[in-house]
């Protein structure tokens, strides 16, 4: 007797001849059934979620809707925007917000950018394009700055043993330190080519720190930027969702039977609201060109120091507002 049921070859002839075989296969897969031959259907999940690691399972369940995930090795499932490739570049659609806490965070205006500009790291393949690679550690932004005369450049931070050497024009954007604060930051946005004889002389900006055991670069200093922009309107970060309320490794294994059955805090469905809505406002306030004094961010995860913009308050308080801030430092 054939071990599958569907190998069975029946040609009915009329209305007998049908019934006679649907008893026949029914038969069939009874016997097969009793004798353990019929393997059940499993649910399955689909092979790049399979390929990522179990705390990574949460980016492809909220950002599957914006995008392809692709493997390149050695770095393995990676996330690719659909953006249009020949033009854009990551750390693009947005705008940097100075900050006391962080210096400057990057707002995006993608429904992705909460996770692919805080989270992980970018690389340049030569024939996917840009695509983003999974990280657990949120920082205002992962990238490298550098200072060309008074033009500010950033380049997305790849992963470990990646670089940009194939990249065409190279990683870095520019702005002047003028712009560096607008909204409308797309606007001011300034090709390296322009800026070749500054950026010959760039140096690189070092104004590391350290939080929750997560070290990040803020970026330019406060004060030297307001010597060339005058007096920054500082922000406070407004999060959609509370921080570090979901556990990526829970969280991957919550839409199939591979992984833990346990449920995370924030159900994937509830982030990619979050981040729609987070992507909308950034859009607003880029189109009112007026800086805002919040913006909305979403760090369900890798935010190890707790309730951190409550104990930073509670310290400024306790030194009557004399705590030093490395980015306000000349």
């Amino acid at each position: 007797m054939p071990s599958n049921p569907r190998a069975v070859k029946v040609r009915p002839r009329g209305g007998r001849a049908r019934a006679a075989a649907s008893l026949l296969l029914a038969l069939v897969q009874l016997s097969c059934a009793v004798s353990g031959n019929l393997t059940p259907l499993q649910s399955s999940m689909p092979a790049a979620r399979a390929g990522l690691r179990p705390e990574y399972r949460v980016f492809f369940d909220t950002l599957l809707d914006y995008g392809d995930w692709v493997l390149i090795e050695p770095y393995g499932y990676v996330f690719r925007p659909r953006v249009n490739f020949d033009a854009w570049r990551p750390y693009g659609d947005g705008f940097w917000v100075p900050t006391d806490l962080y210096g400057w965070v990057w707002v995006s205006e993608e429904p992705f950018g909460w996770a692919t500009y805080h989270y992980g790291r970018w690389l340049f393949d030569s024939y996917q394009g840009w695509v983003w690679a999974p990280g657990l550690d949120w920082a205002p932004a992962w990238v490298d700055w550098q200072q060309a005369g008074q033009y500010v450049g950033w380049a997305p931070l790849p992963p470990s043993g990646a670089s940009y050497s194939n990249l065409s024009g190279g990683a870095y954007t520019y702005v002047h330190a003028n712009d560096l604060a607008s909204t409308d930051l797309s606007a001011h946005l300034v090709a390296a080519a322009k800026v070749r004889a500054a950026a010959a002389e760039a140096k690189p900006i070092d104004n590391e720190t350290e939080r929750g055991g997560v070290t990040f670069n803020r970026g330019p200093r406060l004060e030297w930027v307001e010597r060339i922009a005058g007096p920054l309107k500082l922000a406070k970060i407004e999060d959609l969702v509370p921080p570090g309320s979901m556990d990526p490794a829970t969280a991957g294994g919550s839409r199939d039977t591979g992984g833990s059955s346990k449920k995370s805090d924030v159900d994937p469905a509830v982030m990619q609201r979050a981040a729609a809505k987070a992507a909308s406002e950034a859009k607003t306030v880029s189109a009112s060109r007026v800086a805002p004094a919040r913006f909305s961010a979403l760090r369900p995860f890798g935010v190890h120091e707790k309730n951190a913009a409550r104990k930073a308050a509670r310290g400024l308080a306790k030194s009557k507002g004399t705590e030093p801030d490395s980015t306000r430092q000349p």
